[in-house]
């Protein structure tokens, strides 16, 4: 495909400008340019061959005119043509064959336009030559001084008329011009320039066009937003150029989508209206009327997700471009117009932090922005005025049945007395960007509490922290551990940090040199929730780890000669191999920790022995414990 040409003011448009305005300049240098002009030019004398050997044309020559004689009456018209004097000078008794004087023939000429100055002996011939359009008629006895200076007249209005047509035309240019960039400038405000297609402002008229047209009808207006979500790293691999292609390219494939359902979904009334824009670099929104039971949502989702995730190739390169679409409907989902493709961008936002590839806005899930809303405002407030805790659950050697940690985990006290579920609350405060101050709220927390049954006289324990991949992708945040650390005064081998399999981990260079920067502090490092994530086998062995738990979901289905059984056992046995203490989470009967001793697991937490507690409750379970 070809790409089309942006809608922008561009070079050969200055050039246009620039020429426009040098044509206009002349007319202040009109009188300049004339003179300037007039070494150049050449008189056409036209006369008997007695006539031109009298006339005296010196004045002619030193007025800087080139002269050239014409004494061939046939040949005169010829002469006037090819040499374009700046006057002709006719003797009115110079005939041609036909008796007929030559400057009448000058006069008639169609493709002629000079000035024809007759030189007349009677009063007869001047009435004629006035009569028939002469510029001028000089009387006999012939003065060439005078002639030359009305030559010279006569030049001048030309060049004038000349400038002055000039300038007409230089001022129709410009207007032409400014229409043009006017034109322009509308589409460069109505259309996106790489695709051609209606640009974020365009498509929400659109949007108010059509909606006038359902109002009559029952149709409702399907909104889509589909996200590519690799654009920005095909721009950075393959350059702008190539990106663009890809964009070029996807708009025809949506447009190929819209077509496609269009004639596969038939609308029982009123007439249906489709568009496709791009809203940003990689994302574009789709526009279709549709029949009230939606049928079409279906079918466009499914074509758009088919083609979209089909390899594209650019220059010779395979991409893929792994769409997420988000759809919203109005009326029936949204209400206001204004919002309806905020809302079906907030459906694939939605969509793509869940991993999936589609999300269909609905009122629940306003009810669950507002309500995500109302919690960050509110976690604000709870940071501020300190209102988070920190609740131990007790880790347990397998073995010995003996205390030998515990994990820290956040607490955060409601009004009502209740608590509100980390699960909800602490994604919320990693993608608002609080997550990072109540990690160090939970650690410094934990290390003082450590410190804290120190004093006390408790033995010692290891104290397991949560970190979030916001923290772990801080660069100070090594330097954060061991300051804690040492204000605290613990012992650094008691204190393990958990990364969660889900996120947390990635084999990027930054993230494996923190994980080691942290070793070299004498903390230990443990994969949670193993088990859950993507991939983690395939790079567990290159991380600095110590700790394997396995996730509670795991181990809540335990059964004798179950798939889970196999799984677990496989885990621990794997945790093994890698020389990994392994530890076993959510155990709640005594069946389950009978299962896990059998497989040779090490550690586990869980509600059989006790769920988390406070620090004076723990203190009390670490003494009964032997």
């Amino acid at each position: 495909m070809t790409k089309p040409a942006g809608t922008h003011f561009d070079s050969d448009d200055l050039h246009e400008v620039t020429g426009i305005l040098e044509s206009l300049m002349s007319v202040a240098n009109d009188e300049n340019y004339v003179e300037d002009q007039d070494s150049e030019k050449r008189v056409l004398l036209l006369g008997r061959p007695r006539s031109l050997r009298r006339w005296d044309t010196r004045w002619l020559q030193q007025s800087g005119f080139a002269v050239t004689m014409v004494d061939d009456a046939e040949n005169a018209l010829v002469a006037a043509e090819s040499l374009e004097p700046c006057a002709v000078i006719a003797e009115a008794a110079f005939r041609d064959s036909s008796r007929l004087p030559v400057y009448l023939r000058l006069l008639d000429a169609e493709d002629l336009d000079v000035p024809v100055i007759v030189l007349s002996t009677s009063g007869s011939e001047t009435r004629d030559a006035l009569d028939n359009g002469a510029y001028d008629v000089a009387r006999k006895p012939f003065d060439f001084r005078i002639v030359s200076r009305r030559v010279r007249q006569a030049a001048q209005i030309a060049d004038s008329g000349a400038a002055l047509e000039q300038t007409r035309h230089s001022l129709r240019s410009a207007v032409e011009l400014a229409d043009r960039v006017r034109e322009q400038k509308r589409t460069s405000e109505s259309f996106e320039p790489v695709t051609g297609l209606p640009n974020r402002s365009k498509f929400q008229e659109l949007l108010r066009r059509s909606a006038t047209s359902i109002t009559s009808n029952g149709n409702v207006l399907l909104v889509c937003v589909v996200s590519l979500n690799r654009f920005n790293l095909i721009t950075e691999a393959l350059g702008v150029k190539q990106s663009d292609q890809v964009a070029f390219d996807t708009a025809g494939i949506l447009r190929e989508c819209l077509q496609s359902t269009a004639d596969s979904v038939k609308l029982e009334s009123g007439l249906r209206t489709a568009s496709v824009a791009r809203i940003d670099p990689g994302r574009f929104a789709l526009l279709m009327t549709v029949s009230p039971d939606a049928a079409e949502l279906d079918e466009l989702r499914r074509v758009v997700m088919e083609r979209l995730s089909a390899p594209m190739s650019v220059d010779g390169q395979t991409v893929y471009l792994s769409p997420c679409i988000g759809a919203a409907f109005y009326p029936t989902d949204v209400s206001e117009l204004s919002q309806v493709l905020g809302k079906a961008e907030s459906a694939m936002r939605d969509a793509r932090s869940r991993g999936a590839q589609f999300c269909h806005h609905s009122k629940k899930v306003d009810k669950d922005i507002a309500r995500k809303l109302q919690i960050e405002n509110r976690l604000h407030a709870a940071i501020d005025n300190k209102e988070l805790r920190l609740a131990y659950q007790p880790l347990v050697d397998i073995a010995s049945s003996r205390i030998v940690g515990c994990e820290a985990l956040l607490r955060w006290p409601q009004p009502d007395g209740s608590f509100l579920p980390p699960a909800e609350f602490v994604p919320i405060a990693e993608a608002s960007g609080l997550m990072v101050s109540i990690g160090r709220f939970v650690l410094n927390s934990a290390c003082r509490q450590m410190a804290d049954w120190r004093e006390r006289g408790m033995d010692p324990i290891r104290m397991s922290v949560n970190v979030s991949k916001c923290q772990l992708l801080d660069p100070g945040f090594p330097d954060v551990v061991r300051r804690c650390v040492e204000t605290h005064g613990v012992d650094p081998g008691l204190l393990d940090l958990e990364l969660s399999e889900r996120g947390a981990l990635s084999p990027e260079t930054n993230v494996v040199s923190r994980l080691e920067a942290l070793k070299e502090l004498g903390v230990s490092l443990s994969i949670d929730d193993f088990g859950t994530g993507e991939a983690a086998i395939a790079y567990l062995k290159d991380l600095p780890l110590d700790v394997l738990k396995i996730d509670r979901s795991y181990i809540m289905e335990l059964r004798s000669n179950g798939a889970e059984s196999a799984i677990t056992s496989a885990m621990v046995a794997l945790g093994q191999k890698l020389n990994l203490t392994v530890v076993a989470e959510g155990v709640e009967s005594n069946e389950q920790l009978a299962m896990l001793r059998g497989m040779g697991c090490d550690q586990y937490q869980g509600f059989y022995l006790s769920p988390a507690v406070s620090p004076d409750e723990l203190a009390s379970l670490v003494q009964k414990t032997p």
